[in-house]
């Protein structure tokens, strides 16, 4: 009496089985593990530098009681020769920084203005402005006032004001609002006299831009949790620029997990034709051309492969015994 036969791992059923059984759950493993790393994966810290742009923090704590505060005279502006500079250099220098604008300011604005006006867009851009970041002005207003900067950043916000009273023939201004490339996600103020062609005007806009202007003071304004300081650049018109499309993110385990399941994937590809490929196929390189078709690798069991392999030497055998 002969026990059941053995599972012969490499019959074409044999391996569809494994197939189907191993792959889908496999597949359904690493989608649970990408979601659970969507959720619960901390997020990556930025690698930009924060900059505290609280008013206490840049100033310091203001006295309490009755002190008053004297401010000191400003140095007066140092430049070269041939630097081009937005006011003169007695109007700079009674400009403060982390204050709002004051009368005292008025003078050194106005007259940007109508440097900017004088200049043009080519003038502005044979002059070499100087490309700077959010930390750098913010850093050092003393070293970059009144000195022809550039930015890029992307505008969130644009609105239209009205210039005060003034004999310099400036009406009205756009106030825009730019978060600086490369962090921190801190603002800018950008003041134009016009915005660039289909540019949207708003509270909530995207727009990334250019900016070629001068650096005037960093000034104070009143955030939703603190009085904050931001710089402010004056600028003719932010050169628009082409919006890029992002590329998707992939960090952490879940790239690893993309790359697993595109892998799987094409090994799924090869098993399944493998599993399906016809059963008709050419006999292997080396076989015995006296083995009958049914033979193939899967569709006897061993004991009858090996029975038939050794009627076929027995047969051989006899052949060699006979004479010529």
């Amino acid at each position: 009496m002969t026990g059941p036969r053995p599972r012969n791992y490499l019959a074409p059923a044999e391996r569809r089985r494994l197939f189907w059984r191993v792959v889908p759950v496999a597949c359904a493993l690493l989608i649970v593990i990408g979601w659970l790393e969507r959720v619960w994966s901390p997020p990556h810290k930025s690698l930009v530098q924060q900059v505290d742009t609280r008013l206490e923090s840049v100033e310091g704590p203001r006295p309490l009681g009755e002190t008053v505060i004297i401010e000191a005279e400003a140095p007066a502006l140092e430049a070269g020769p041939e630097e081009l500079l937005a006011a003169p250099r007695a109007a700079l220098a009674r400009v403060r920084d982390a204050t709002l604008f004051r009368e005292a300011d008025n003078d050194a604005w106005l007259q940007t203005w109508l440097t900017l006006r004088d200049q043009g867009r080519a003038g502005l851009m044979r002059a070499g402005p100087t490309d700077v970041g959010f930390a750098e002005v913010f850093g050092q207003p003393r070293s970059f006032r009144g000195r022809l900067v550039r930015m890029r950043g992307t505008l969130r916000r644009a609105e239209p004001m009205q210039a005060p009273d003034n004999d310099y023939g400036v009406r009205d201004y756009w106030q825009c609002w730019m978060e600086p490339a490369g962090g921190p996600p801190s603002p800018v103020i950008v003041q134009c006299l016009t915005l660039p062609e289909d540019c949207p005007a708003g509270m909530s806009i995207d727009v990334p831009v250019d900016v070629v202007g001068f650096f005037l003071k960093n000034v104070a304004y009143n955030a939703t949790d603190a009085i904050r300081v931001a710089p402010v650049i004056l600028a003719l018109e932010p050169i628009r620029l082409a919006t890029p499309s992002p590329p998707a993110a992939i960090t952490g385990f879940g790239g690893v997990a993309m790359a697993v399941t595109i892998g799987l994937v094409g090994v799924m590809a090869v098993a399944w034709l493998a599993a399906t490929r016809p059963r008709g196929a050419a006999p292997r390189r080396g076989a015995s051309p006296h083995l009958p078709d049914t033979l193939a690798v899967g569709e006897v069991s061993t004991e009858e492969s090996l029975r038939r392999l050794a009627a076929e030497a027995s047969m051989e055998s006899s052949h060699e015994r006979e004479p010529p």
